[in-house]
């Protein structure tokens, strides 16, 4: 890429409720070395003061304040939409994250070096212990997504540039152009699995999903459902089993079969062995909405 032009790129960035973790991720936005950066928070009715912080401490940052909570995937495709036009690239990213300075530059250099890159995802490490990768690119085994180096300290083999089955949406650069060719997130599925489904729309649209080393950030972890255990596995099976099913590459009917035959029984079990029997409750709920074409928020068809 010639250093002296910077194709424009857009940073979107889904916030409720956790205003002094954005404020952290904004600032560090501010180190990126790249010029021009449109920034675009979209925020679901956060009650903690969040918006105010936005328009107070960051005027260069676009907010869409919306009156009521939209889930990630409305959220997070609003804020796309409202930057496609103008931009050749836009980053995707969450409220719980810090980034290298050079991440976006990076990023960049590698999609204007190969157009056939539709995404391109990052090396993501927790924020503590600061060394252990949370992501290294995504995969499927038994229908369920993975994360190569989950939990793993980094190391060389992780230093290499792979095209992967998806690549998370805590952080990852999309073509602009493959977003107007196929559309935004599936605000079906609310929270989870809207990433991996976006990848796979955009791989069989004839772009590539790319794991590249040299962009670097750090993941505080999911904070938004980490408090409601049963409705976070509620919503990630259901979506993934939407997800296998939308997807053959991925989702055939002998993988549909392992993932609702063996590893949701599994999971169950070990949670009924536990104690947890609510959380065991939240993966029969997600098989039996999926089963039932039952979308949208857990809260509209269960009040426990």
């Amino acid at each position: 890429m010639n250093l002296d032009r910077f194709p424009p790129v857009g940073v979107v960035i889904v916030n409720w409720n956790l205003r002094d973790s954005l404020r952290e991720t904004l600032l560090s936005f501010r180190q990126v070395e790249y010029p021009g950066l449109r920034i675009v928070v979209s925020d679901n009715a956060s009650s903690d003061g969040s918006q105010e912080m936005v328009r107070r401490e960051f005027p260069e940052v676009r907010l869409l304040a919306h009156e009521r909570g939209l889930g990630y995937a409305r959220a997070a495709s609003l804020a796309l939409q409202s930057v496609v036009d103008e931009t050749r690239y836009i980053f995707s990213t969450t409220n719980d994250v810090l980034v290298a300075p050079d991440l976006i530059r990076n990023l960049v250099e590698y999609a204007e070096a190969h157009p056939d890159a539709g995404v391109v995802g990052c090396k993501i490490y927790f924020h503590e212990p600061a060394d252990r990768l949370w992501s290294a690119g995504g995969f499927f085994f038994l229908g369920h997504p993975w994360h190569y180096g989950f939990m793993r300290r980094d190391a060389p083999r992780y230093n290499r540039i792979r095209e992967c089955a998806f690549v998370t949406g805590c952080g990852f650069l999309l073509r602009s152009e493959a977003l107007r060719k196929v559309g935004f997130f599936d605000e079906r599925f609310v929270f989870y699995s809207e990433d991996a489904d976006l990848c796979l729309r955009i791989r069989e649209a004839g772009w590539r999903v790319v794991y590249l080393p040299t962009a670097r950030m750090w993941h505080k972890t999911s904070t938004t459902l980490a408090k409601n255990r049963p409705v976070q596995l509620y919503y990630s099976t259901r979506n993934n089993l939407h997800l296998l099913e939308r997807h053959p590459t991925v989702g055939s009917p002998l993988v549909r079969g392992a993932y609702l035959g063996l590893v949701c029984p599994a999971k169950m079990a070990l949670f009924l062995a536990m104690g947890r029997w609510q959380n065991a409750r939240g993966i029969w709920r997600g098989i039996r909405d999926w089963r039932l074409g039952r979308f949208g928020w857990y809260e509209e068809h269960y009040t426990g």
